[in-house]
C-alpha cells in the first residue's frame, strides 16, 4: 500500500533536514490537513503515528539506496549523507512493527480513504496533451502504463539526486516537483491486494 505521507513527508525532510517527531506532525497538518482517521481520540493519536512513522522509515529505506542516511527517532529526525559503506541495522524491531501494515488496524478503509482525498486536489491539473505526456514519461523513465507506486518512488529518486544540497540546483528541484504533479494525474491506483506485486514489477 502506499503511504499518502510519503509525498509530503518527503517535502519536508528535504527542506529542513533536522526536526522532531512532533514537530514533523505539525507541518504535516499545516501542509496537507490530516483528516480525523478514528472517533476515538486515542486511535485517531495510534493511527496518525503509524502512518507517520512507517513513512520515515519506508523513506529511510529508499535514502540509503540514495546515499543518504535517515536517523528516526523522536527527538532526531536528521538526514545526512550517508558513509559509502554503512547500511541500514539489520534487526530493528521497531522499523519492523511501523513498515507491517496488519499493525496499523484490522481494516485498512480509512488509509485508502485518506489516501484517495489526497489524490484528489490533483484531478483538477490542467491535462498534457498525449505528446507531452508521452515525452514526460520517456524522461522519467516511467513505464507504460505507470502506478502511483511507481511514480512516488521514481520521484523520490529524481529529486534526491538534483536536490540543491547535493549537485542539482532549486529550478531543476522545482521543475521536477512540477512534472511530478502533472504526472500524478494520469497515474493507475492500485488496490491493496496487488500492490506488493506491482512493487516488485517496478524494480
Amino acid at each position: 500500500m502506499l503511504n499518502p505521507l510519503l509525498d509530503a513527508t518527503f517535502r519536508i525532510i528535504t527542506r529542513e533536514r533536522a526536526t522532531q517527531l512532533h514537530r514533523l506532525a505539525a507541518a504535516l497538518d499545516a501542509e496537507i490537513g490530516l483528516p480525523k482517521l478514528d472517533n476515538d481520540p486515542d486511535k485517531d493519536l495510534f493511527k496518525r503515528n503509524f502512518l507517520l512513522m512507517n513513512a520515515l522509515y519506508q523513506l529511510q529505506h529508499e535514502g540509503a539506496e540514495q546515499g543518504y542516511h535517515l536517523q528516526v527517532e523522536a527527538m532526531d529526525i536528521r538526514l545526512t549523507e550517508q558513509p559509502a559503506k554503512s547500511a541500514l541495522q539489520t534487526q530493528d524491531p521497531l522499523r519492523d512493527y511501523y513498515l507491517d501494515w496488519r499493525n496499523y488496524d484490522t481494516s485498512k478503509d480509512d488509509v485508502i480513504t485518506l489516501l484517495d482525498q489526497f489524490w484528489q486536489r490533483y484531478l483538477k491539473l490542467p491535462q498534457l496533451a498525449p505528446q507531452q505526456h508521452a515525452e514526460l514519461i520517456k524522461k522519467w523513465q516511467l513505464p507504460t502504463p505507470y502506478c502511483r507506486r511507481q511514480l512516488s518512488k521514481r520521484w523520490r529518486t529524481l529529486a534526491f539526486a538534483a536536490h540543491p544540497d547535493q549537485q542539482g540546483n532549486n529550478s531543476e528541484f522545482q521543475q521536477l516537483q512540477h512534472e511530478y504533479e502533472q504526472l500524478k494525474h494520469y497515474a493507475k491506483v492500485e488496490n491493496s491486494s496487488n500492490s506488493h506485486k506491482t512493487e516488485k514489477s517496478s524494480r
